[in-house]
C-alpha cells in the first residue's frame, strides 16, 4: 500500500493553494466559468493533467521495460464535465498523444506500450468515467 499525503489551504475568495512536502505549491481555484479568476489550476485542470501525466508515465515504464527509445513524448487532454442525475461529474476524459521514435521499426510496441498505459494507469483505473487514448506515431 502507498499512500500520498497533500495540503489545500483556502487564501482568498476563491482561490487557494495545494501543495505536497518537498514540493512547489500550486495556486489553484474555482474555474472561471463557475466564477474564479483566470490563470489558476483548477480541480477539473488537475484531475485532467493527472490522467493524461499517469498514461506517459505508465507508457514510460512500458517503453523502458520495452526496450523502446523515444525522441519526444507530447499530449494534449480533454476533460468533459456534464451535469449528470449525480450532479456536475467529469462525463470522460481524451487523451491525444504524438510520439517521435528513435527507430520507427519499433511502431508496433509502442502501440502495444500505449495500451498497456492506457489500461494500467492507476488515476484511470480509479475513475467512473471513460478514458480514451488515441496515439500518432512518427
Amino acid at each position: 500500500m502507498w499512500t500520498y499525503e497533500t495540503t489545500v489551504n483556502w487564501s482568498e475568495g476563491k482561490k487557494g493553494e495545494t501543495g505536497s512536502e518537498g514540493k512547489p505549491g500550486i495556486g489553484i481555484s474555482t474555474p472561471p466559468e463557475f466564477g474564479g479568476p483566470q490563470g489558476f489550476w483548477t480541480p477539473e485542470d488537475l484531475l485532467t493533467s493527472s490522467v493524461a501525466s499517469c498514461v506517459l508515465t505508465s507508457t514510460l515504464f512500458f517503453a523502458e521495460k520495452g526496450g523502446i527509445g523515444l525522441r519526444s513524448y507530447k499530449s494534449k487532454s480533454t476533460g468533459t464535465m456534464e451535469k449528470t442525475p449525480a450532479g456536475l461529474a467529469i462525463t470522460g476524459v481524451k487523451i491525444e498523444v504524438s510520439i517521435e521514435l528513435e527507430d520507427a521499426g519499433q511502431e508496433a510496441e509502442i502501440r502495444k506500450a500505449v495500451e498497456r498505459a492506457e489500461k494500467t494507469c492507476p488515476i484511470s483505473n480509479s475513475l467512473k468515467c471513460p478514458v480514451e487514448v488515441a496515439l500518432s506515431v512518427s
